[in-house]
């Protein structure tokens, strides 16, 4: 996971570098991620501030932001263990994945980073019926914490990955409408 990571910061300053290129203006710039993309997300904000890399925004969609031993001991993973678009089991695979033996899981853990604090605004998408919905939560604490602005939007009934699926999941429609907003905000003029 720390090649995805890696990937995500390269990418960003290539966009932000490069963004005459990309016909961008670079001072406009917002990082978007959900589930494990918002892992990344959140760790390129991290990199974004410590490089002064200009960033005015970060989205993070059920994000999965622990990967550390403490990534099962949320609530949420209990009570959801077996939702219908991700699984306890499901996540116990990807974590092995993602963090191989011996590997530090701080480094793909933005929960854990030391300072969370000058970070781009952030918006956290909780679908409450995830087994992750308490990571976005814990999150959103820490920014907040660290004296990052940061949104909650709490979407009751949603699960995992349910922005993807608008013609099936009603909620998706109000998160689309609701980062559209916070996006809109942040990024004009």
């Amino acid at each position: 996971m720390s090649a995805a990571v890696d990937d995500g910061w390269d990418v960003l300053r290539h966009v932000v570098h490069d963004a005459a290129q990309w016909g961008i203006d670079p001072a406009r710039v917002a990082v978007f991620g959900e589930s494990a993309g918002s892992m990344v997300t959140a760790l390129a904000a991290i990199r974004a501030r410590e490089s002064e890399l200009p960033l005015r925004a970060q989205v993070m969609v059920n994000p999965c932001v622990d990967l550390t031993s403490t990534a099962f001991d949320y609530h949420s993973m209990a009570e959801h263990a077996d939702s219908p678009t991700l699984t306890l089991e499901q996540m116990e695979f990807f974590r092995r994945l993602a963090v191989p033996e011996g590997a530090d899981p701080r480094a793909v853990s933005p929960l854990y980073a030391d300072d969370l604090s000058g970070l781009a605004s952030a918006l956290v998408v909780v679908p409450t019926l995830d087994p992750v919905a308490d990571h976005g939560r814990a999150y959103a604490d820490r920014l907040r914490a660290a004296g990052t602005p940061v949104q909650v939007s709490e979407h009751p009934g949603a699960g995992h990955a349910f922005l993807s699926m608008p013609g099936v999941v009603p909620q998706a429609r109000a998160a689309r409408a609701r980062i559209t907003e916070f996006l809109g905000d942040l990024l004009a003029g």
